[in-house]
């Protein structure tokens, strides 16, 4: 009987052993596998936490590397504007070469004239702007650079560099309706490398003028002539042929006044200037001899 107890208690007492073994095993197993999870879900962050910090990294570089060229095309910019005079010219009047649109009377005669101005860049930020006709004095005004504009008060133009020269696209405005295509350059790109007082074309037949070749003859004297004491008013020139000659009329352009003044063509092919100082008939003088030379200019007692 008691042998009896006693191998039901070793049997027991083996099952309740095995029971913990299992229990310790499935413990043992479930703790593997839980750090096997958090090892990879750590390893995942990690790589994670990497890859985030790689693309910022190279979001970084690359804006330094924008950055780096924006400041080196507008640093060649300055360098090349700095020093230099540019001159900003109307070339086309909806669309059709603006001489050309002046002639046909499909613009205003005073579009080359007044739209016309030079540009002087004196430093870093200043430039001196210059306007026909000494009733528009000239003046300092500041400019800036992006990467791809010339920004001057109002004026956006549009320039490249290209091998490390700097060039000028067009551009187009309104203007009351109508559109304006604005050239820019280097003064001596669109008018040749003479500045001087005496800008004559000499190649330029003088008896066979354009209309719009005369208005900027008589246009040139008048602004030589308001330099040198004459008072200055703004002015439209209108063309008339009558006893053989070519004529200017002079209005003035914003006021309703009889006409100020006469220029016409001579024979010779000079331009010559009415003359009242002894009252009427008119006499006319020669006041420049070559096309665009202002250098016998006067200004008469009219």
């Amino acid at each position: 009987m008691k042998k009896g107890l006693f191998v039901g208690s070793l049997v027991a007492s083996i099952l309740l052993l095995g029971a913990c073994q299992k229990s310790d095993t499935d413990t043992t197993v479930k703790s593997t596998k839980q750090t096997i999870s958090i090892e990879k879900k750590s390893s995942s962050t990690s790589s994670t936490v990497n890859s985030s910090t790689d693309d910022s990294t190279i979001s970084k570089k690359q804006k330094n590397d924008v950055s780096g060229d924006e400041s080196n095309t507008i640093s060649t910019a300055r360098k090349q504007l700095v020093g230099n005079r540019f001159t900003m010219v109307p070339s086309l009047y909806d669309g059709i070469d603006a001489n050309q649109a002046m002639e046909e009377s499909k613009a205003p005669q005073n579009l080359m004239h007044d739209g016309m101005a030079g540009f002087n860049f004196t430093n870093d930020s200043t430039v001196r702007v210059e306007l026909a006709g000494t009733y528009r004095p000239d003046y300092d005004a500041p400019y800036t650079l992006t990467n791809n504009m010339l920004i001057i008060e109002h004026r956006n133009i549009p320039y490249s560099i290209n091998n490390g020269i700097i060039s000028f696209d067009s551009w187009t405005t309104d203007s009351n309706g109508h559109s304006i295509t604005w050239s820019f350059g280097p003064e001596k790109d669109l008018y040749g490398n003479s500045s001087s007082e005496n800008n004559s074309d000499t190649n330029v037949d003088t008896k066979n003028l354009t209309s719009q070749q005369l208005k900027e003859w008589v246009g040139a004297v008048l602004d030589k002539q308001f330099s040198m004491g004459r008072s200055s008013f703004p002015y439209k020139l209108s063309i008339e042929n009558k006893d053989g000659y070519a004529y200017v009329r002079v209005n003035h352009s914003t006021q309703q006044v009889d006409t100020i003044d006469m220029f016409r063509i001579n024979s010779s092919g000079q331009l010559e200037e009415q003359d009242l100082s002894n009252g009427y008939p008119a006499t006319y003088k020669v006041v420049s001899s070559k096309f665009m030379d202002t250098s016998e200019v006067t200004v008469m007692n009219n």
